[in-house]
C-alpha cells in the first residue's frame, strides 16, 4: 500500500512538474509569437502574463500598443487597457485544424488614442508594412469593456473627436491571411455597440455632441443630438470677414432601421432603409453688417454628388420640427425673425450612387410665422450635371402683418393684409429659374418705412401701392396670376434662389394684369 502511494505521489509530483513546464512553454511560445510575429510597426508591451491550459485562459495585465506609419488617415495609434483576457483556446483546432479558436477575447477599459497625418506628409508616409498571418482566427465573441477614444491632430493642438465610454460587443468573429490586409480585415455577425457622450470637431467653428448612440444588427438610436456654432454670435462675428451662419440645431432622437454597410473601390457605402428624427429645432443667426461671400455655392445636387462617400437612404421622415432664421441687418435696432413651426418632411430615395437614378423627392408642410400653413415638394436628380429641380408648394390663410418682425429690420418695409391662397411651380438649374405663380389675397399693402425704421415714408408708400393691384382683377376664382423668371445668384444658398425667385413672381402677381398667360 505504501509503495503504491509512493508512486501515486510521484506521478502526482510528474504531472504538476509536466503542467507547470507546459505552461512555463506556453509562455515563452507566446513570448516569442509577440516578438517575432508582430508587425515592426506596431510595439506591444504589458506588465504581467497569466495562463492556464486546464481553463484554457490566457490574461495579459496593462497592457500599452503603439502603432507607428500610415494607417488609412492616422499616423500613430496608441492604444492602453487595464487587461486583454482570452477566454476558451482550443488546442485542438490549433494542432489539428490549424487554426486558432478562441471562445470570448475581452478588453478592459481600453483608451484608444489616434493621432492624424499631417497634411503635407500624406503622400510622403509610407505605408504599413502587410500583415503575414499565418493562421485563420475565429472568436465566438469580441468584448470591449468601458472604452474611451480619442482623435487629436497631428500636432495634437486640437481634439477632434472623443467618446467617454464605449462598450462592444462582436459575434462570430473571423479573419485569415486573405483577409488581413483588407480595407475591412475582418468579419463578423451579430453586434451591439453603446456610445455615451461623443464629441466631434466640424471644422474651425461647429461642433457635435451626442448623449448616447446604440447599434445592433437592426437599428440605430441615437439621443441628445447637438450640432452648434462654439462661439457667440458677437464672438463668431468678431471672427469673420465674410458672411456666416450661426448654427444652433437640437434633435432629441435620431432612429436608423435597416442599416448596411460596405467598400467599394476604396469608397465607404452607407444603407439606411429608414431614418426618423422627432421635435428637431435648428436656429440659425447670419449678421448681415459683415461682407458677402462671393465664392461660388454648389447646389444640393452638386454637394450629395460629391461627398467623399456613397449613401443610399429610402426614407427620411423629419416630425415637428422648428426652424428660425434671424438676420442683424445694419443700423437696426433688433434681429429680424422667420420661424417654420409644427414641420414635417418627408426624403425619399436620397441616394448618390451612381446606379441609382431615380429623382430625390421631399415634401414638406409647415406653419408660417404660427399663421399661415405653407407646403413644398421638391424634386432633383443627384446624377444630372445640369443641377435641374422642379419644386411647387402653397401658402394659404397667411397674415402678411407677421412678416413685419423680419421686414422692418432687414427690408425697412411693412406689409398689411391676408394671402387666403398661393400656388407657385418653379424649374431651374444652375443659371436660371422659371414658373407660374398665382394667389388671391385681400387688402394687400405694403409700407416703406425712414431709416431709423419708426415713421411711415407716406408719400413713397402711396405711389408705390398705387401699382399693387387690389385682387378685383382676378379670374372667375379668385386668383391673380404671375410668371417668374430669374437669374442664380450663385454666392447664395439654394434657399435664396427659391425667395428670389418667389419675390419676382409676387411682383408680377401684384403689378401686372394678373391674368394667366
Amino acid at each position: 500500500m505504501i509503495r503504491i502511494f509512493k508512486w501515486l505521489f510521484v506521478l502526482t509530483i510528474l504531472i504538476i512538474g509536466v503542467y507547470m513546464f507546459a505552461e512555463w512553454r506556453m509562455k515563452i511560445e507566446v513570448e516569442e509569437f509577440l516578438d517575432n510575429k508582430v508587425p515592426d510597426h506596431i510595439v506591444f508591451s504589458y506588465e504581467q502574463l497569466e495562463i492556464n491550459l486546464l481553463k484554457s485562459h490566457l490574461q495579459f495585465g496593462d497592457i500599452n500598443v503603439i502603432s507607428l506609419g500610415r494607417q488609412t488617415s492616422s499616423c500613430e495609434i496608441i492604444v492602453d487597457a487595464d487587461q486583454l483576457a482570452i477566454d476558451g483556446f482550443s488546442y485542438w483546432k490549433l494542432f489539428y485544424q490549424k487554426s486558432i479558436y478562441l471562445k470570448t477575447l475581452t478588453l478592459s477599459k481600453p483608451h484608444l488614442n489616434f493621432k492624424t497625418c499631417p497634411a503635407d506628409t500624406l503622400n510622403k508616409v509610407s505605408e504599413a508594412k502587410p500583415i503575414n498571418l499565418l493562421k485563420p482566427i475565429f472568436i465566438e465573441e469580441l468584448v470591449f469593456e468601458s472604452g474611451e477614444v480619442e482623435i487629436w491632430s497631428a500636432q495634437n493642438e486640437m481634439e477632434l473627436l472623443s467618446v467617454k465610454s464605449i462598450d462592444l460587443s462582436l459575434k462570430d468573429v473571423a479573419t485569415n491571411p486573405e483577409m488581413i490586409n483588407d480595407y475591412v480585415p475582418f468579419k463578423f455577425s451579430d453586434y451591439t455597440i453603446t456610445i455615451k457622450e461623443l464629441e466631434a470637431s466640424l471644422g474651425e467653428f461647429e461642433v457635435l455632441q451626442m448623449g448616447t448612440m446604440e447599434f445592433n444588427n437592426a437599428s440605430i438610436r441615437t439621443t441628445d443630438i447637438s450640432l452648434a456654432t462654439s462661439l457667440s454670435k458677437a464672438e463668431l462675428s468678431k471672427k469673420l470677414t465674410h458672411e456666416r451662419d450661426h448654427l444652433s440645431l437640437t434633435i432629441p432622437n435620431i432612429v436608423v432601421n435597416g442599416h448596411s454597410y460596405g467598400i467599394k473601390d476604396d469608397t465607404l457605402q452607407v444603407f439606411y432603409k429608414s431614418l426618423s428624427m422627432n421635435n428637431p429645432k435648428l436656429e440659425m443667426y447670419r449678421d448681415k453688417t459683415l461682407n458677402d461671400n462671393e465664392e461660388r455655392r454648389p447646389l444640393y445636387s452638386e454637394l450629395l454628388r460629391e461627398l467623399p462617400f456613397k449613401i443610399s437612404i429610402d426614407s427620411i421622415s423629419i416630425n415637428k420640427a422648428m426652424v428660425l432664421y434671424e438676420e442683424d441687418a445694419p443700423n437696426t435696432i433688433h434681429a429680424g425673425i422667420v420661424s417654420f413651426e409644427n414641420l414635417d418632411a418627408k426624403f425619399t430615395n436620397l441616394s448618390n450612387l451612381v446606379s441609382n437614378k431615380k429623382n430625390v423627392k421631399i415634401g414638406l408642410n409647415a406653419d408660417l410665422m404660427g399663421t399661415g400653413n405653407f407646403n413644398l415638394d421638391w424634386e432633383f436628380n443627384i446624377q444630372d450635371p445640369n443641377e435641374k429641380f422642379k419644386i411647387s408648394g402653397g401658402l394659404s390663410n397667411f397674415d402678411t402683418s407677421s412678416l413685419n418682425d423680419f421686414l422692418v429690420p432687414n427690408l425697412r418695409t411693412k406689409t398689411t393684409g391676408t394671402i387666403d391662397q398661393l400656388y407657385f411651380t418653379i424649374s431651374g438649374d444652375e443659371y436660371v429659374a422659371t414658373g407660374d405663380i398665382k394667389m388671391s389675397y385681400e387688402d394687400f399693402k405694403f409700407q416703406l418705412l425712414n431709416r431709423k425704421r419708426n415713421h411711415v415714408k407716406k408719400l413713397v408708400s402711396f405711389l408705390g401701392n398705387l401699382f399693387v393691384s387690389d385682387g378685383s382683377k382676378a379670374d372667375e376664382n379668385g386668383y391673380r396670376h404671375g410668371t417668374i423668371s430669374t437669374e442664380r445668384p450663385k454666392n447664395k444658398s439654394f434657399f435664396n434662389y427659391l425667395w428670389v425667385s418667389l419675390e419676382d413672381g409676387l411682383l408680377d402677381v401684384l403689378t401686372s394684369n394678373g391674368k394667366k398667360e
